[in-house]
């Protein structure tokens, strides 16, 4: 028998507790406290946990030793949401292993501008590496892992980010079909109309919650937006400033030469902006259109809140707490946790045969 789930690497931002301080979300006596952002995607055996097939998603400080520990093996693939180093800082430690193990390139999925990018910090990858490239909203069936398919959808993370985007996984489980979605870090989506009907109903979204309130500044979204009933001059005076110009939105995502695929999704995307404003600047608002299930919130960091909002940083409880507080004064369904590095999400439960298997 066996089963998928989702398991918490690390759930850091880029520097969770500065060297000589001390932060209450993390334990600083504890190194897996201090990983940051990273997910393994697991086709296990149900009785002895024995892993079968393992996909990486994004893998920054702090995922080597835990994979280490957690059963010692390399994943068959890795998919990155964007090219930041917090997210890309064991691409190297990872393709080298696999390479002199096995002899053969290892296979690393992100879109062409994350990957070039990437290459500029590991140049030495170009030749160990087999790079597969996400086309935005284009299914991919990821050929290490059975019965998955993932999507790229593209966003916003600043204009250092370039090719950046959320990764969204189905899971063609016999007649069931799961869906999770790793939004990476993001400050807002650039989907189409189309794109939210795909994620409607997610089972789970694990997804970037640096600040609880807005502060674009930060190339993060927030948690809560203006519903959180905090004036934010900063995100207003922001909006005027650059968000609602979208050719300087798009522009990390979009190449200098032309290609039909790219441009045209972003010609799409920018034709339904025209007639309707509906990007996303919040956690809360992109969950109450995708309804999602339940909402796993990491990378939180708090500075922002401290420094611009007046706003105490929270522990892992009392963001938990606060979460799920204010979710249902809006109404939210959605369930809000703050996952410890090492839980599991189960996606699909122990089956006899998996479809295709």
């Amino acid at each position: 028998m066996t089963e998928i789930i989702i398991r918490t690497n690390g759930r850091g931002n880029a520097w969770p507790v500065f060297l000589g301080q001390q932060h209450p979300y993390y334990n600083n006596t504890n190194p897996d406290e201090l990983a940051n952002a990273s997910f393994s995607v697991i086709k296990r055996d149900f009785y002895s946990k024995v892993i079968d097939k393992e996909l990486l998603i994004d893998a920054g400080h702090g995922t080597i030793p835990f994979l280490m520990k957690h059963q010692n093996r390399i994943p068959e693939a890795i998919v990155l949401t964007h090219p930041h180093i917090d997210h890309t800082l064991s691409l190297d430690w990872l393709a080298q292993s696999h390479f002199r193990s096995n002899g053969t390139k290892y296979p690393v999925y992100a879109s062409k501008m994350c990957w070039e990018l990437s290459l500029q910090s590991f140049p030495q990858l170009e030749k160990i590496v087999e790079f597969k490239e996400l086309m935005p909203g284009e299914p991919l069936v990821i050929e290490e892992f059975d019965d998955l398919e993932i999507v790229f959808y593209p966003v916003f993370h600043g204009e250092s980010a370039l090719g950046a985007g959320m990764i969204y996984i189905k899971l063609m489980n016999g007649s069931k079909i799961r869906k999770a979605l790793f939004t990476g870090d993001v400050l807002c989506p650039l989907l189409r109309v189309q794109d939210y009907l795909e994620l409607l109903g997610c089972d789970v979204v694990y997804t970037d919650s640096n600040n609880r309130f807005p502060y674009p500044k930060s190339n993060h979204w927030s948690i809560a937006g203006l519903e959180g009933n905090v004036e934010s001059k900063f995100f207003n005076d922001w909006l005027n400033e650059k968000g609602r110009f979208l050719s300087w939105l798009i522009r990390p995502n979009l190449p200098i030469e032309f290609n039909e695929r790219i441009h045209g999704y972003f010609e799409t995307f920018l034709n339904e902006q025209v007639h309707q404003n509906n990007i996303s600047y919040s956690v809360f608002d992109f969950i109450r259109k995708i309804d999602a299930k339940h909402v796993n919130i990491i990378h939180y960091s708090g500075r922002e809140d401290k420094v611009y909002n007046e706003s105490e940083t929270l522990d892992e409880t009392g963001l938990e707490k606060w979460a799920n507080d204010l979710a249902n004064n809006l109404d939210i369904k959605s369930h809000f946790k703050t996952p410890k590095v090492g839980d599991e999400f189960v996606l699909a439960k122990a089956e006899k045969k998996l479809h295709n298997n």
